[in-house]
Order: C-alpha cells, then sequence, then structure tokens
C-alpha cells in the first residue's frame, strides 16, 4: 500500500473537509485554501471522468441518443459541427443582453455548457467557474454576520447598478407597471421608451 492509499484510506474514516469554509476544529479557513482545496476537486471529477488522457469519449457517453449519434462515423463529426455552431450563437447572443436587458450571463454559459459536452477545453473551463463559484460559497457561508451584511448591501447596489444602465440604454419599458414607471422616471437619466 502506497503512502497515498494509506492517506486516502485515513482520510475515508474521517469526514473530508476540504473545499470546505470550515477545518476539522469548525475555524473558518483562509479562501486562498479553500479555492487551492476546489481547484483540486474539480481536478480530481476530471481524471476520474475522463482519465490520464483527459478526452471525451463518445462511445462512454452516459446519455445513450448522444451516444448513438457521436459513434456513428458520419453523423458524428457533423454533431460536433452543431454543437459548436449553436455554443458560439448562444455565446454571441449573450454577450449583448449582458449590459442590456436579458440573462446574458445565463446564455453565455448556457452555449458554454453546451460546448463542454464535446470539447475538453470548454470542459475545463466550466470545472473552473464551478471551483470559483464553490470557493466563493463555501468562504462566504461562514463568514461572521457583521461582514456578510456589506457584502449583501455591495450585491443589491451593484444590481440596481446593473438595471440602471439597462435602463438608460433602453428606456423604461412600456410594460411595467404605472406605479413602478413613476418612481422610475423620477430617476435622472431614465425616459419611457
Amino acid at each position: 500500500m502506497s503512502v497515498a492509499d494509506a492517506t486516502h484510506a485515513a482520510a475515508e474514516g474521517a469526514e473530508d473537509t476540504r473545499g470546505r469554509g470550515l477545518d476539522e476544529a469548525g475555524n473558518r479557513r483562509p479562501y486562498l485554501e479553500i479555492r487551492r482545496d476546489q481547484h483540486d476537486l474539480v481536478k480530481e471529477e476530471l481524471r476520474e471522468r475522463f482519465g490520464d488522457n483527459q478526452r471525451i469519449d463518445p462511445s462512454e457517453d452516459p446519455i445513450a441518443w448522444r451516444r448513438a449519434i457521436r459513434t456513428n462515423p458520419v453523423v458524428g463529426p457533423l454533431y460536433r459541427v452543431l454543437v459548436a455552431i449553436l455554443g458560439l450563437a448562444l455565446i454571441i447572443a449573450g454577450i449583448p443582453m449582458v449590459p442590456l436587458v436579458g440573462p446574458g450571463w445565463a446564455v453565455i454559459f448556457l452555449g458554454l455548457f453546451l460546448w463542454s459536452t464535446e470539447f475538453m477545453w470548454a470542459r475545463r473551463v466550466t470545472q473552473f467557474v464551478k471551483a470559483e463559484v464553490k470557493t466563493f460559497d463555501q468562504w462566504a457561508r461562514h463568514l461572521p454576520w457583521k461582514m456578510k451584511i456589506p457584502l449583501v448591501l455591495a450585491s443589491i447596489a451593484f444590481g440596481w447598478f446593473c438595471a440602471y444602465l439597462a435602463l438608460t440604454f433602453t428606456g423604461v419599458p412600456g410594460w411595467t407597471p404605472d406605479v413602478v414607471e413613476e418612481y422610475l422616471l423620477m430617476v435622472p437619466g431614465l425616459e419611457p421608451t
């Protein structure tokens, strides 16, 4: 039994705190430690799923209909091109939605997710984003309330600022309820569409 196997076997008995916001003693861990652990966990997930060669194997696809398409020598390459074009279209459509009204980031990540079903580099990008989001979640979850309140207020202020910028470009939509529209039109720089 190697040292790594012994360490892994000992770790199985205890709760795995890697990537968690608290250590075994219940103390808050530094952000960079949590981040390092989360990225290590994501790399392990990729290695377990795709092996050391890090290739997406069409014959091992867990979804039956997609496996049938991807393993077909004629349809497989066409499917891959279609996924590439569709993912690019979603990303291009999402970019102008980010500063304007619309779910821009959601559309961009949807395109990236679509690409990650076929392209390993896109899978690595989505796993990187996943690790970053989990890191922030674990770190922020265990902050004391006096530190959480400014984070929440900054998030709300940023959201309102983004909405204000979007409304300055597009104007206040006509479908907005009259009461809300009255208040919005009191804000300097906003006009009806």
